[in-house]
This record gives C-alpha cells, sequence and structure tokens, in this order.
C-alpha cells in the first residue's frame, strides 16, 4: 500500500534511536555511506517478535535476517554484515522497541532469593570496540587481509554444531549394543572432521584479499586451495588475528548484583546471543 495515501501513515512506526556500527561500515561497500554516521533503527513490529520466538528461525538465521531487514532497512544485505555489527544492531533494536533498560531476574547463589534487575542497554552499546582497518597477516611477500566473520558464516557454523551434536547424542542414546567402540570412534571422527572443515572455510571466507608482489587475489577457490597447501603456522597466524578482531571485552555483558534480601554480590554474564533475544527481556 503507498503510505502517503493512506490517512494512518502519519502512525507508522520511526526510527527511535540512531547508532553506529563498530566496524563503521568499512567491510560492507553495499551500505549507503551517508548513513553510516547515524543509521536509524526502528522499534520491532508484532511480527518481528513472533518470528524471534521461532526456534526454527532463529537456529537457521532468517529470524535475525528479517529484523534487521524491519528494524534497520538502511541495511541492504544483513547476512553480509560482520557478525559483532549483527550483534551490536540486536541490542540496539532492543533499545528501539523496549527502551534502555532491560528486566533481568536473577536468582542469589547464596540464599536463593529472586529479584529483578535492570541492565541500562547504552551501557552495553558504549563498550563495544571501534574496528578499524585491521593489519594483514604476513608470510614471506604475502599480505593477507582479514575482516571480522559475517553474521551468515557464523550462523552456518552454529548450524553445523548443533547438527553434528544431535547426531552423536542420537548414536549414544540408542543404547544399541551392536554399536561398537570402534563405530562410535568413526562417528565421532567424522563429526569432528566436518566441524574442522567449517572452521576453515570460516577462515577462508573471513579473508578479504590476499596480496602478492604482482597481483591481488580475491578468488575463493584460489584462497581454498592456498589454505589446502600452506603451513599450519599461516593459518594459526590466520586464525589468531580474526579472533583478535571479532573479540569484544571481556565485561562487555558482565554485570555485578547485591542482593536485596543478604547483600551478597556476585558478577552474572548477560546472555548476548541474538537466539535469547526475547527471553533476555
Amino acid at each position: 500500500m503507498n503510505t502517503e495515501a493512506n490517512p494512518l501513515s502519519k502512525y507508522f512506526r520511526k526510527p527511535t534511536i540512531y547508532v553506529q556500527i563498530p566496524t563503521g561500515g568499512r567491510f560492507n561497500p553495499e551500505i549507503d555511506k551517508t548513513i553510516l554516521d547515524e543509521i536509524p533503527i526502528m522499534p520491532m513490529t508484532a511480527i518481528d517478535e513472533i518470528s524471534m520466538s521461532n526456534p526454527d528461525e532463529l537456529l537457521n538465521g532468517e529470524a535475525l535476517v528479517n529484523l534487521i531487514t524491519s528494524c534497520v532497512p538502511t541495511i541492504p544485505e544483513p547476512r553480509n554484515l560482520c557478525n559483532i555489527d549483527a550483534d551490536f544492531l540486536y541490542l540496539a533494536i532492543k533499545h528501539a522497541t523496549y527502551g534502555k533498560n532491560i528486566e533481568h531476574t536473577h536468582t542469589c547463589s547464596n540464599c536463593e532469593e529472586q529479584a529483578d534487575y535492570n541492565i541500562d542497554i547504552n551501557s552495553i552499546l558504549d563498550k563495544f570496540p571501534e574496528i578499524h582497518d585491521v593489519e594483514p597477516v604476513e608470510y614471506k611477500d604475502l599480505k593477507i587481509y582479514v575482516h571480522p566473520p559475517k553474521m551468515e558464516s557464523m550462523t552456518r557454523m552454529a548450524l553445523i554444531e548443533v547438527e553434528q551434536t544431535r547426531i552423536l547424542k542420537a548414536i549414544s542414546d540408542t543404547g544399541d549394543e551392536s554399536i561398537t567402540e570402534i563405530e562410535l570412534a568413526k562417528q565421532f571422527a567424522l563429526s569432528f572432521r566436518k566441524v574442522s572443515k567449517q572452521n576453515v572455510n570460516l577462515l577462508i571466507e573471513a579473508i578479504d584479499r590476499i596480496e602478492t608482489l604482482d597481483e591481488v587475489v580475491t578468488d575463493k577457490d584460489t584462497i581454498l586451495e592456498f589454505m589446502d597447501n600452506c603451513e599450519t603456522k599461516v593459518i594459526t597466524r590466520i586464525n589468531d588475528q580474526i579472533t583478535k578482531v571479532n573479540n569484544r571485552p571481556k565485561d562487555l555483558t558482565t554485570f555485578e548484583f547485591t542482593c536485596d534480601a543478604c547483600e551478597n554480590k556476585e558478577k552474572v554474564r548477560f546472555e548476548l546471543n541474538p537466539v535469547n533475544f526475547s527471553s533476555a527481556g
């Protein structure tokens, strides 16, 4: 429907906060550079909330992609966002929808008294690091440029890990005495190999380009062949650099609560995982 012709259009949701993502859009050329200083965030709709309660949509990443598409329409390709930017936007959307405070119910480990505490989302958003240009990994005369893992890669990795856990649990729970320890070991080895392969794929997808003395290589198949045939220490250095640029401060979502009943103080980690997005409030 054309909103200009709808007499109710002035009552439609509008952006309530404006943010800058941690990477500044450096690794997302598809984002309009004119909005990077103030990305508008709109509140969730009822459909968004329902989708965020659907375990299947959450697990395969569709709910999260649809949420950003709905609430941050200036981001054209949510799947291509760096994972740290996506995490930041989930919290910003929560802020835009419910206000700056998240209500968290905490049970004291000392006296088991339950109480509700408010967590200021702004205090979390302010702790996200700014990610500038990432120094390349240098190997001989190569310069290997990486970026933080993308949201789609991390979602695919999580799916594979869940799938493998289910498979191994199903095998262990069968109680079938015909399955020998050797066969179980084979299944575990296959599972481990599949997850390891996906870890390597995650590294490849986080490589932006490799510069030689003569040319710049961006073709993923060419990079894959290089990764399959280079020394282990090169893979380790690439992995370390990607881990470094994807790290959050240790205290990003850690808060100290004081029990009103017994005055016991303890630190609690607030779950940032978007899978727990709806239940966090």
